[in-house]
């Protein structure tokens, strides 16, 4: 099951997000920001490459089922409420409707169910336990509060990966979180204030099962297996264990277990996206 399963082509992801807007408290409303002071380079949410954006804020649920219902999304991202003062995602609110529990959530989907939903709202357990009971292959979700700039980290690796190769959702999922585990979690720029206070593990988790990796027969091979009576052993594309040399650029740093864990999964993430991306000709 690719992005573009549900999409019209396999070239192209489709994505419906929907903003909350933000809290404003009246002391920042009266304290315009200085225009020489440097800002926080929030990328915009919009189509790249082969991902096709859609852009929805504070909609009415009658407004989100229609865009729903026509675009037949791949992904859908509900992003929290910002609060501009604690700098924190909030909680998922449209105007006066408040989606911050399970039920409330689960009914302003219909029989038309994305691929995957990415819930950007703090402690989301439970709004994803619903949604993947409900019939959602994947949610991906954070179990804790954070800040709006590691929110950011993640959203602009996980958009990244798909906009530029047709990636499984495991895949994606996993290259993204292995970059938020190097630039957010190893440097401490992860999570909101109040963060000290969890003990939690940091960060955004994915629920849905691993996509096995399944290879097709060439033709000649497959003609070729029902005219005998032993089956071919299964194909092997590569060793369980591979030794590769790679030049790791940055600041001077130890090399720890964190790191080069971080690393390697997200070597693996890319190695399963070519493979998943690959078709066999031939094989002797």
């Amino acid at each position: 099951m690719m992005f573009s399963a549900q999409g019209s082509s396999r070239n192209h992801c489709s994505l419906l997000a929907v903003l909350c807007g933000g809290k404003v408290s009246d002391s920042k409303q009266k304290q315009p920001v200085p225009d020489d002071k440097p800002r926080y380079p929030f990328p915009e949410l919009a189509s790249a490459g082969r991902l096709e954006v859609q852009l929805l804020n504070n909609p009415s649920i009658d407004e989100f089922r229609r865009a729903l219902e026509s675009s037949d999304p791949n992904i859908v991202y509900l992003q929290g409420e910002q609060d501009t003062e604690s700098e924190e995602i909030g909680s998922l609110i449209w105007g006066d409707v408040d989606l911050s529990t399970p039920e409330a959530l689960c009914e302003i989907f219909g029989s038309t169910l994305p691929t995957t939903v990415y819930l950007e709202t703090p402690n989301g357990d439970k709004l994803a336990e619903a949604l993947h009971a409900k019939g959602v292959p994947y949610v991906i979700y954070w179990k804790n509060t954070f800040s709006c700039y590691a929110a950011c980290h993640f959203r602009q690796a996980l958009l990244s990966v798909i906009q530029s190769s047709c990636s499984h959702t495991w895949d994606a999922f996993q290259l993204a979180h292995a970059s938020f585990r190097l630039y957010c979690i190893r440097n401490s720029n992860v999570l909101s204030s109040n963060s000290q206070k969890q003990s939690v593990k940091p960060g955004p988790r994915l629920l849905g099962e691993a996509p096995r990796i399944d290879i097709s027969l060439p033709e000649v091979d497959m003609q070729e297996e029902e005219d005998s009576p032993e089956n071919l052993p299964a194909i092997k594309i590569y060793d369980d264990d591979v030794t590769m040399r790679f030049l790791v650029c940055g600041s001077p740093c130890v090399l720890d277990a964190f790191l080069l864990g971080s690393l390697e999964d997200g070597l693996n993430a890319l190695l399963s996206i070519e493979i998943r991306g690959s078709k066999l000709h031939s094989r002797a």
